[in-house]
C-alpha cells in the first residue's frame, strides 16, 4: 500500500480550478511599462529614485513602487490562503511569493536589480550590457515556437501541449546557459538573470492558466488518452505552475486515482505531492525538494519520521524513487 497517497492535509473534494487576486492596482509611475496585463521592465526608468541625485517626484515615486510591491505580495498570498483554506488546506502561503499576480512579481523582481549599484549611471551602464544577450535569447524562444506553426484551433492535444512546454522550458534551460556566458561582470549579469526570471514568470502565468482550463473541462482522462508523454508534459507545466498552489492541489487529487491505479507514474505524483505540501505546510514528504545547506544541496525540511534516512527511503521506494542518497548524486557536489 503506498502510504500517503491521500495526504492528510488533501481534505476536500475536487472544485472549480479558479483564485481571484485582491492585490492592488501599480502606481501610476508603473503604467508605461505594463501592456496586456504584463509587465515589461523596458529602459528600467522607474527605479530612478532608488539613487542618488534623483528628483524629489522620482524618490516618491520609487517609494510607492516599494509599497506597492509589500502590499501586493501581502494581499495576493492572504487570498491564496483563503481559498485553500477552502478546500481544507490549512496554509499560510509566504508573502514573499506574490501567488496570483503575475505582474507584482515581476515588479519586485525588477525592483531588486538596483541592489548593490552606487549610482544611476552604473546601473544604466549594466542594463545597456545585458541588454544583447536576453534579445538575442528571446529571439530564439520566438523562433522555435514559430517553427512548431502551433494552431490552438486545429493542433491535437498533444500539439497543444507541446506549444506550452518548449517556452516553459528554454526559458529555464537559460538559468544553465546564462552561466556559461563570458564578458559579463556581475552587475550586467545580475541585470540579465532578472529579465530572464521575469520571462520565466510570464510564462508560468500562462501556462498555469491555460493548463488549468484543460484540466478543468477535460481533466485528466483526457490528457492521459493522448499518451504518456503529453501526460509526463502535462505534469511539467504543473510542476511549474507555483503561481498557482490552488491549481496544484486540486490537481494533485485529480491525479491521486490514476497513480493508484497505475495510469499515472507514482514517481511523478510524489514529486507533486512535496511540490504541494511545501509551500502549503512547510513540509515534504518524499524529499524531492531541495535548497543548498552548507554548500551542500540537501532536502527541504520533512514532515514527521522523514528525517530518518531509513524511513525516507522506505517511503520513497513505494513511489519508485531511488534512496535519496543516490538521488542528491544527480546534483553538483556544491552549490
Amino acid at each position: 500500500m503506498m502510504a500517503r497517497f491521500r495526504m492528510l492535509f488533501l481534505l476536500a473534494g475536487l472544485g472549480a480550478f479558479s483564485a481571484a487576486s485582491a492585490a492592488p492596482a501599480p502606481p501610476a509611475v508603473l503604467a508605461p511599462f505594463i501592456h496586456d496585463g504584463s509587465f515589461n521592465p523596458g529602459d528600467y526608468g522607474f527605479v530612478r529614485g532608488a539613487f542618488p541625485g534623483a528628483t524629489e517626484q522620482q524618490v516618491r515615486d520609487w517609494k510607492a513602487i516599494e509599497a506597492y510591491g509589500e502590499a501586493c505580495m501581502h494581499d495576493a498570498a492572504l487570498v491564496q490562503d483563503a481559498a485553500l483554506k477552502r478546500l481544507g488546506v490549512a496554509a499560510s502561503i509566504p508573502e514573499e511569493s506574490g501567488y496570483q499576480d503575475h505582474v507584482c512579481m515581476q515588479v519586485n523582481m525588477a525592483d531588486s536589480v538596483p541592489d548593490g549599484m552606487k549610482s544611476w549611471e552604473d546601473f544604466q551602464s549594466a542594463i545597456s550590457r545585458s541588454l544583447p544577450y536576453f534579445q538575442t535569447y528571446e529571439m530564439a524562444v520566438h523562433d522555435a515556437m514559430r517553427a512548431l506553426e502551433s494552431d490552438p484551433a486545429k493542433d491535437t492535444l498533444e500539439e497543444q501541449i507541446t506549444a506550452h512546454v518548449v517556452p516553459d522550458q528554454m526559458w529555464r534551460f537559460s538559468s544553465e546557459s546564462r552561466q556559461k556566458i563570458t564578458g559579463l561582470d556581475a552587475p550586467a549579469r545580475n541585470a540579465l538573470n532578472s529579465r530572464l526570471i521575469s520571462a520565466v514568470i510570464n510564462v508560468d502565468w500562462d501556462n498555469s492558466h491555460w493548463a488549468r482550463h484543460v484540466l478543468e473541462t477535460q481533466g485528466w482522462a483526457s490528457v492521459l488518452k493522448a499518451g504518456d508523454k503529453p501526460a509526463q508534459m502535462m505534469w511539467v507545466l504543473v510542476q511549474h505552475a507555483d503561481i498557482d498552489p490552488v491549481f496544484q492541489v486540486m490537481t494533485l487529487r485529480q491525479l491521486e486515482p490514476f497513480a493508484r491505479s497505475g495510469q499515472f507514474p507514482k514517481p511523478g505524483y510524489a514529486l507533486l505531492t512535496d511540490r504541494v505540501m511545501l509551500p502549503t505546510t512547510g513540509k515534504q514528504h518524499y524529499g524531492s525538494q531541495l535548497s543548498c545547506q552548507n554548500h551542500h544541496y540537501a532536502p527541504f525540511s520533512l514532515d514527521a519520521g522523514g528525517d530518518d534516512p531509513k524511513t525516507l527511503d522506505a517511503r520513497r521506494a513505494e513511489m519508485n524513487l531511488p534512496p535519496e542518497a543516490t538521488y542528491l548524486k544527480r546534483f553538483p557536489p556544491h552549490c
